[in-house]
């Protein structure tokens, strides 16, 4: 066997587990008999978000970056980040909308779509600015729909919520900030060394305490709604700019043509 082509499969097996749990929660949304279901359903999307974030950093380390591992990742992220949160929220709180939850679904999973598309056609470009994604990634939008199902689950020990309409504005909420031009931080280029590494420190030490003294669900709420504000303030902040005239160098719509993926 050559193990120096083998190396190349490595980074794929993450990717392929990311979709394998990615569809084995859409499984358990739509067949989901109890609470036990819908949060082992919520789970494995965490399984997916750290099988992607895995699956770049190996490709690096090993050297075996590819086009086709690209292409592959993306594919995923439509499956784990696109679908199965989408039929998540439908069957956590939509079904009774019948058709019309259905569609609002459809909206999701279309704009995490569009999103990725954008994505890959930006990643064609030799750009190598690192500092913003445009618009919500994929994963994060799943990882807020894992945090307040969580959340739910916790407080309410029940394995869906009547209320229709709220779950609706979130489900459009966060497929409209996927495919919007709102910028986000990657924090790639954080030096975590003086003030910097202080503040993060800060910031994990203060999500512990939550999760000792809320239920890690609510932190991990908190956490998700954050990035989201943090990301709206910092595209008012950067609109304002725009207008005054004292736009940035960096153009932000850019910072996504990388070979990391949105992990």
């Amino acid at each position: 066997m050559d193990f120096r082509r083998a190396k190349y499969i490595l980074p794929n097996l993450f990717t392929l587990s990311s979709i394998g749990a990615g569809l084995y929660s859409i499984h358990l949304s739509t067949t989901a008999q109890g609470v036990a279901d819908i949060t082992l359903a919520a789970w494995l999307l965490v399984v997916s978000m750290v099988c992607d974030a895995l699956d770049g950093r190996v490709a690096r380390m090993t050297r075996t970056e590819t086009e086709l591992g690209i292409q592959l990742d993306s594919l995923a992220d439509a499956i784990s980040f696109g679908v199965a949160p989408a039929l998540l929220l439908y069957h956590w709180g939509m079904t009774q909308w019948g058709l019309a939850g259905l569609f609002v679904a459809f909206i999701y999973v279309g704009c995490a779509v569009l999103r990725l598309a954008r994505f890959n056609v930006l990643a064609g470009k030799d750009v190598k600015a690192k500092k913003y994604f445009v618009g919500l990634p994929t994963p994060l939008a799943a990882g807020t729909v894992v945090a307040i199902v969580l959340a739910h689950v916790a407080f309410t020990e029940m394995a869906t919520t009547a209320e229709a309409l709220s779950v609706a504005a979130v489900t459009l909420m966060l497929a409209g900030l996927m495919v919007s031009n709102v910028r986000y931080r990657t924090f790639k280029d954080v030096n975590l060394q003086g003030r910097t590494g202080l503040a993060a420190a800060c910031v994990v030490a203060a999500a512990a305490l939550g999760s000792v003294v809320l239920k890690p669900s609510i932190t991990f709420v908190l956490l998700m709604v954050a990035y989201i504000i943090l990301g709206l303030g910092g595209g008012l902040l950067h609109l304002g700019k725009t207008l005054f005239g004292e736009d940035e160098e960096e153009d932000p719509v850019l910072a996504e043509a990388t070979s990391d993926g949105e992990s």
